[in-house]
This record gives structure tokens, C-alpha cells and sequence, in this order.
């Protein structure tokens, strides 16, 4: 019988765990500092999933560790050492660490400052020993993670198959208006989109986190361009399968041309431009054209522009990306 959980497994961030706890201990020893196990357990709370949210934490830590210190050494001076004087101590440590970001702080601080409170007397010594327990530890963290894996050729995929995904949904887009059952499988095509562009800016956030410099963040900025684009491209899509195409055809053949120009010039590098004054055309267009006669062709002509206006949007999202991303080139 298998008495281990059916998902149990060690992972990559335990095993580091396991070595940054390890380590701590044996070189707080080899320091011959006190309480060398407690260096053991602020690794473990230490070790992130990320560089840089080990990072954050570890500073953190440190920051609030000097808080904790001054603090306490205040109290258990002034009014000595006892288990209702700690008790303040926390009354007061524990929001004052909330209320300045550092939630991460408060177990492993809390714990060093109770060898404050069992020492018979508070010593610079005492106080060193504390805080190269927690630098240790708080170092040993940040080594362990420092090799991360590296995902930016399977973000540069995946931003290729983006690419490819949205051409062909705005080329396939003119031709299922008149299909019921295309339209359905069509919807769920975008919300496959939908998805694969959420699961890419998970990774792309980790990817991001760790690493340090200004192209860190390059393709988490590009997917949430994206995201941002599909919802769009969703809602673009629902209002058109509303429309039927037995009125305003002339306006709904000068929109299948827009999608398909879209879907042929649609690529990351592609400033959107030429597609800004293609959408503005087909405005004129739109503007130029006979009033709606019919309360039908009325509803649909509203419903075209309402999608003309959102096509402004998509592709002014896509203008700002590529004018941010040349003002980061340029820095």
C-alpha cells in the first residue's frame, strides 16, 4: 500500500529548500552562533518562487529585522523581560509591519526577538548574533534560486503562435458570419485564444521574475497587449454575429476587407499605422453611405460602427505598445 498522497512529488524549489535550510545551519555553526536552527528556519521561509520575490522578501526581512530590534531592545529595557512585555512588542510590531509591507517578516523576526527575551541581558554581541542568522539565511536563499530556468524561447514561440492564431481568426472571421455552426466553433477558437494568451502571461511573469534589467518584462508586456487585444477581438466578434447579413451589405463587404487586411498585415512588428487609416476609410465609408431606411438596417449600421470603433481601439492598443517599446529601446 502506497502510503504516500497520489500527488506527491519534490520539486525543484524544495530541494533548494532543503539546501538553503542545511546550509544555514552548518555555517551559523561553524560562526558558533546561538540558536544556529533558527538561521535553518528563515531559510525555509526565505526561499521564493522567483529571484526577484526572494529577493523582495529577503530585504524585506532584513528591513523589518532592524525595526524588530530596535523596538524590542526599547521595551524589554525600559520595562523588562517578560511574556507581557513581548506581548506588546507584537501589539505593536505586527501592524506596524502590515501597515509597511513586510507581513514577511514578522514570524522570523518575532522568533529572534524572543532570544532577546530569554537573554539575561541584551548585548551588541547578542544583537550581532541575530542579525548574521538572518543573513545568512537570507542569503543562502537569494544562492539557491540565482540559477532559474530560462523560458524566452518558449515565450518567443509562443508569441509566434499568437501571431498566427489572431491572422487567421481575422481572416476566417468574414466568412462565418452567414454559418451558424462555424460561428460556434469560431467562439470557441477565440476562447481557445482566450486561454493560451492567459497561461503565456503566467509564464511570461515568471520569466520576468526572474530576471533583472530593462528587457526583463518585454514579453510580459507584448502578451498583456495581447490579452488586452482578445477581449476586444471577443467583443468585436459577438457584435457581429448579431447582425444579419441580409442588410447592409455594402457596409459589411468593406468590413470582411478590414478583417482581412488586419489578418494579412497582423504582426509584431507592425505599428498599425496603415491599419489606423484603413479604419478611418471605412469610416468615411460608413458616413458617406445612404441613412438607414428600416429599423433593422438602422440596428445593424449602429452595430457597425459600434465594431469599427472597437477595431480603433485594437489597433491603437497595438500603437501604444510598439511607441512604448521604441522608448524603451531608445533608453
Amino acid at each position: 500500500m502506497n502510503i504516500l498522497p497520489k500527488d506527491f512529488k519534490i520539486g525543484a524549489r524544495t530541494v533548494k529548500t532543503v539546501i538553503a535550510a542545511s546550509l544555514a545551519i552548518i555555517i551559523a555553526n561553524l560562526f558558533h552562533l546561538q540558536y544556529a536552527t533558527a538561521a535553518g528556519v528563515i531559510a525555509i521561509l526565505s526561499v521564493g518562487n522567483t529571484k526577484k520575490s526572494t529577493f523582495k522578501s529577503g530585504k524585506n526581512r532584513l528591513l523589518n529585522f532592524l525595526a524588530a530590534m530596535v523596538l524590542s531592545v526599547i521595551l524589554f529595557s525600559i520595562l523588562g523581560h517578560s511574556v507581557w512585555v513581548f506581548g506588546v512588542f507584537l501589539l505593536i510590531f505586527i501592524p506596524y509591519s502590515a501597515a509597511c509591507g513586510m507581513s514577511e517578516g514578522i514570524a522570523p523576526n518575532a522568533v529572534l526577538v524572543t532570544h532577546l527575551l530569554i537573554a539575561p541581558q541584551i548585548t551588541p554581541q547578542l544583537l550581532f548574533n541575530e542579525f548574521l542568522l538572518n543573513f545568512i539565511a537570507i542569503s543562502l536563499a537569494f544562492i539557491v534560486n540565482i540559477k532559474m530556468p530560462n523560458f524566452q524561447a518558449e515565450l518567443s514561440e509562443r508569441e509566434k503562435r499568437v501571431e498566427h492564431h489572431f491572422r487567421d481568426l481575422f481572416k476566417r472571421l468574414s466568412f462565418i458570419m452567414a454559418k451558424q455552426t462555424e460561428q460556434v466553433h469560431f467562439l470557441h477558437k477565440v476562447e481557445d485564444l482566450e486561454l493560451y494568451i492567459s497561461d503565456s502571461l503566467v509564464l511570461a511573469r515568471t520569466h520576468m521574475d526572474n530576471r533583472f534589467g530593462d528587457g526583463a518584462g518585454a514579453s510580459y508586456d507584448y502578451f498583456a497587449m495581447r490579452a488586452t487585444q482578445v477581449e476586444i477581438f471577443r467583443e468585436i466578434t459577438e457584435i457581429l454575429l448579431q447582425i444579419e447579413v441580409t442588410v447592409q451589405k455594402e457596409q459589411l463587404t468593406a468590413l470582411a476587407q478590414l478583417f482581412k487586411a488586419i489578418g494579412k498585415n497582423y504582426a509584431k512588428e507592425n505599428d498599425g499605422q496603415a491599419l489606423m487609416q484603413q479604419v478611418e476609410e471605412t469610416l468615411d465609408t460608413y458616413r458617406a453611405s445612404d441613412l438607414p431606411k428600416t429599423r433593422e438596417e438602422f440596428e445593424a449600421r449602429a452595430r457597425l460602427f459600434q465594431i469599427l470603433q472597437l477595431i480603433q481601439t485594437f489597433v491603437q492598443i497595438k500603437r501604444d505598445y510598439m511607441h512604448l517599446s521604441q522608448e524603451r529601446q531608445q533608453k
